[in-house]
């Protein structure tokens, strides 16, 4: 042979030798999708940790779960008509019965730069001996399954929490509210105190961690209540100056705005509402540096979660519960960050996609509210049709106004928002579709459809997500449900 084919010979001897190692790789079965399901410590206890796993593998393939190590967002004492009855144990009435906000063990040693203390959970508690985390980890380890933590900051801190009025939000009055500053240096380290403490003394694969709130500038324009927006305290105050925002201009701005609002339901400006909004923007721009600030405030809230993580277990993923209102209808939290900001601190978004519900929400929770305030010159249906252009919903897949408090959305909608969402995220982080259903409104459950579930754990994967989060929580999950989500994940399985 030639000495010029020499090489051409070595390359294809290599060739043939690396074949072996190619059809193994081939031949390796494919890992199986992300599925996991938002569980509450009550259920696994009233119904028994190994049955619960059971059923949850059984039916809705799951192969992780995300339980709370600590229940401080609200209430958990729900009516019975809102639990699922079908999961093989009868659910116990909730009523009278006292619960603790904290189903782990607390190590003091990890608290020592914050004032702040967990719940001291005594034997007045239902469940006051057990150790939820270490119970589970053997049942989960033995079925496959991952186990994260999932906290949702809510309600019950201020009830719960040693020496939390230090630390809560002042309004731009300077009257304390009963929510968290984002700034207050002893909130975060409470935080960061709590993840280290988790991850050291469990064996935990991931934290699932979440705050449903809305920035002050939707607390006035879109407001669940009257109350002035927040948080003008001194902590929130140095930030600004040390970007270059006069304080007092942005609470005299947020004033202006906020007396304007409550003006409209009695008087209409000459000049048209939305005129009279954008007014005040143009006259107090530091209105939108104010809220850019505090989103900004929420974000160094979940660095500083996430670092704590790392420092422990570098492998575990920690990720963020995107609540229903920023995922949806915010356009504003929308606007000051896109999911790829967020990446160099997420090792997954999870957005919540509750398609039945996002029907009743969006006509009494959006619609209603803006009609009360910027957006009450135009019509329902008018608003209606301007929110899905916005969004990019199809209007022809999606519910009418009459049809939104019965109907709910389609499985495109988890598809849109799913892709959207992974768009935004630029593959720089995971996208986990919350895919939610038997999802409680007012004193009754909107009845979840299984085959449109079914389409929506499909529609979810089409859009590219990395994994599903099977939400809102297990305790009120049918099981005809859970098995459709089993089926769609085994379906794609399947090929």
């Amino acid at each position: 042979m030639r000495p010029e084919n020499q090489p051409a010979r070595r390359d294809f001897l290599k060739g043939l030798a690396a074949l072996p190692a190619v059809s193994a790789l081939a031949a390796e079965p494919a890992q199986p999708r992300f599925n996991a399901v938002q569980i509450g410590p009550v259920s696994l206890l009233d119904e028994g940790i190994d049955r619960c796993l059971d059923l949850l593998q059984d039916t809705a393939a799951i192969n992780c779960l995300m339980l709370y190590s600590h229940t401080y967002y609200g209430d958990m004492h729900k009516p019975p008509q809102l639990l699922a009855t079908d999961h093989g144990v009868a659910p116990k009435l909730m009523r009278d019965r006292k619960f603790p906000a904290v189903w782990v063990h607390t190590h003091e040693q990890f608290y020592k730069n914050t004032t702040l203390r967990h719940q001291v959970v005594d034997s007045t508690f239902e469940f006051a001996n057990r150790d939820l985390l270490a119970e589970v980890l053997g049942p989960a380890r033995k079925r496959g399954m991952k186990l994260y933590a999932r906290i949702l900051e809510g309600t019950g801190l201020g009830q719960t929490v040693a020496n939390f009025s230090t630390i809560t939000t002042r309004d731009i009055y300077g009257r304390s509210t009963n929510i968290p500053c984002w700034n207050h240096p002893d909130y975060k380290a409470w935080w960061t105190a709590t993840a280290e403490d988790l991850f050291r003394s469990y064996e935990l694969d991931g934290l699932q961690w979440g705050a449903e709130r809305m920035g002050p500038l939707m607390n006035v324009i879109c407001p669940w209540n009257n109350d002035p927006p927040a948080c003008f305290c001194q902590h929130c105050e140095d930030r600004a100056r040390n970007h270059g925002i006069d304080p007092g201009r942005a609470r005299k701005g947020f004033e202006d705005l906020f007396l304007y609002v409550q003006s409209l339901a009695s008087a209409k400006p000459p000049d048209g509402v939305f005129t009279g909004f954008l007014r005040v923007l143009l006259r107090y721009p530091e209105i939108l540096s104010w809220e850019y600030q505090y989103r900004q405030a929420r974000e160094e809230m979940q660095q500083a979660i996430f670092h704590a993580v790392k420092a422990v277990k570098t492998d575990a993923e920690v990720g963020w519960h995107v609540d229903h209102q920023p995922s949806s209808w915010d356009l504003v939290y929308r606007a000051e960050m896109t999911f790829a900001e967020m990446a160099p601190y997420s090792d997954f978004i999870k957005p919540i996609l509750y398609h039945d519900v996002l029907g009743p929400r969006i006509r009494n929770w959006y619609l209603a509210r803006f009609q009360r305030t910027i957006l009450s010159e135009i019509s329902l249906p008018q608003s209606l049709d301007l929110y899905y252009d916005l969004f990019g919903y199809d209007k022809t897949k999606e519910p009418t106004l009459d049809h939104l408090n019965t109907t709910g959305f389609s499985p495109d909608y988890v598809y849109r928002e799913t892709k959207r969402s992974r768009a935004s995220a630029e593959n720089k982080t995971k996208i986990y579709s919350g895919i939610g259903f038997d999802v409680p409104w007012g004193n009754n459950t909107i009845p979840g459809d299984p085959d449109k579930i079914y389409e929506c754990v499909r529609r979810a994967f089409d859009a590219g997500a990395s994994g599903i989060v099977v939400s809102r929580e297990y305790e009120e999950m049918r099981v005809p449900n859970l098995r459709a989500v089993g089926r769609a994940v085994r379906d794609l399985a399947a090929g």
